[in-house]
């Protein structure tokens, strides 16, 4: 199960084609650095955000990272998850957001406790995909319902398009690009950035978003050998020759790729200079890409961007097996490197501009297998930052009585968060109007809160 996706040939036109518009030459691109001073970190442009999307592939069992302690939901909390449930001897409390209800995260997850406990993280509890307020009743009849409920590839594509049902699917990180990409001027950067492949969350009508690695620009290999390398000057000459006397199709091809190769080279230059802060990373897949997500944000002002969309990936979450000591590493991971990341935006005076927020291919059942958990449906969301309203949970928290109102059956729970809520929140804090939220998010007026609340 991957969450990248593979390319059609339509799709690979529209690539070459918005790159050669946005990258009109070499020369272009690398203009932008040449005014830059060359100071570790470049001076932010005003009224800067960052949206961090981290999806979590497989489908995370999110009512084993944020549990309730009082005792009356605890008792059910324990019944319903069996084998699966953890003591409250490997609990970390969370600050009471009322008196009669409280909440805890695993022992494995210190960095989700300071973060919620210092007003910097939020729950958003019973979240997923949803055509319409469902109830239980709703589930039995099959009114209205997501199709291809619980499989990974449907859901995680629903998960980040919204458009559950469209003949073909954007990214709502893709539509933000498109209706807000203007607010960077004409850069040579996209608003979109992914450090983790190909993926749907991003794709947009009019935009495609720039592919890093965890470890730096992936490079032509046929000009990594520098500008004077007999390579580099043929493959450059033979570029300039389909330009200047191609076909329609073959000069745009060769546009695309002179951008490219130009802003490769000015991201390579840029990043010399730029920083993940002074504090201690792990040394986790997830920390590495965020680390280049921090370095990025770290020179922003070379390209003069004011709203940026990153995309990373952490996988594993596929738990039908070993749950427990599986599920506990991957949250850790989690824990440690979303505490190590905003440590760094806080470091390099961000803290209140960049937003992390996961997404997930959908929840796990309540019910064990005997050493596991199935696929589900409602899921429990972290969104962290200094300008998340954090130290609660936003949401009902669903009853998890097996069989209950709340129980589609086997402990799948239905959820009581759209995946159109939980985005349009993200995105009014980014800077979309309410038009533009409509046109994000097109069944959002089906609920009743488009906004959650959990911003500030």
């Amino acid at each position: 199960m991957t969450t990248s996706k593979y390319w059609t040939r339509r799709d690979f036109l529209q690539c070459s084609l918005a790159a050669a518009t946005g990258l009109s030459s070499r020369s272009a691109a690398l203009g932008f650095l040449a005014g830059a001073q060359a100071a570790a970190v470049e001076a932010a442009p005003k009224d800067y955000r960052a949206l961090v999307c981290i999806f979590l592939a497989g489908g995370n069992d999110g009512f084993n990272v944020l549990i309730p302690t009082d005792e009356a939901r605890y008792a059910v909390y324990k019944a319903a998850r069996s084998n699966l449930a953890l003591p409250k001897e490997q609990l970390l409390d969370l600050s009471a957001s009322s008196p009669d209800l409280s909440y805890a995260v695993s022992d494995r997850a210190e960095g989700l406790q300071a973060l919620y406990n210092n007003g910097r993280l939020a729950f958003v509890a019973n979240a997923g995909t949803l055509l319409q307020p469902t109830t239980k009743k709703d589930y039995e009849a099959g009114s209205n319902l997501p199709p291809q409920l619980f499989s990974h590839n449907d859901q995680s594509d629903q998960m980040m398009s919204s458009q559950l049902d469209a003949l073909q699917r954007l990214g709502w990180g893709g539509r933000i690009a498109d209706l807000m990409s203007s607010l960077n001027g004409a850069k040579a950067l996209p608003l979109g950035i992914s450090v983790a492949g190909n993926n749907l969350f991003q794709v947009g009508s009019a935009t495609v978003p720039y592919y890093l690695s965890a470890s730096g620009v992936d490079r032509f290999s046929v000009t990594s050998g520098g500008a004077q390398d007999p390579r580099t000057r043929i493959f450059k000459k033979l570029l300039g020759q389909a330009y200047n006397d191609g076909r329609l199709l073959e000069q745009a091809l060769a546009q695309s790729v002179q951008g490219s190769i130009g802003l490769s080279e000015t991201l390579v230059k840029a990043l010399e200079n730029s920083s993940v802060g002074s504090g201690i990373w792990p040394g986790s897949y997830l920390a590495q890409q965020l680390q280049m997500v921090a370095r990025m944000i770290s020179v922003r002002g070379t390209f003069g961007m004011s709203r940026q969309v990153f995309y990373v990936v952490q996988g594993g979450y596929d738990t039908h097996d070993d749950q427990l000591e599986r599920h506990g590493n991957l949250i850790s991971e989690l824990s440690e490197a979303i505490d190590a990341f905003h440590a760094a935006m806080e470091e390099l005076g961000v803290g209140n501009d960049v937003t992390s927020f996961t997404l997930s291919d959908f929840g796990r059942t309540l019910t064990s297998n005997g050493d596991g958990t199935d696929h589900s449906w409602g899921n429990v969301q972290i969104v962290a930052g200094g300008s998340v309203a954090g130290g609660n949970v936003y949401g009902a928290f669903p009853n998890q009585t097996l069989d209950g109102p709340d129980d589609a059956g086997y402990g799948r729970l239905i959820p009581t968060v759209s995946i159109e809520q939980y985005g349009a929140t993200l995105a009014a804090w980014f800077g979309a109007g309410e038009d533009e939220l409509q046109t994000i998010f097109p069944h959002l007026n089906r609920f009743d809160a488009a906004d959650l609340g959990f911003m500030l």
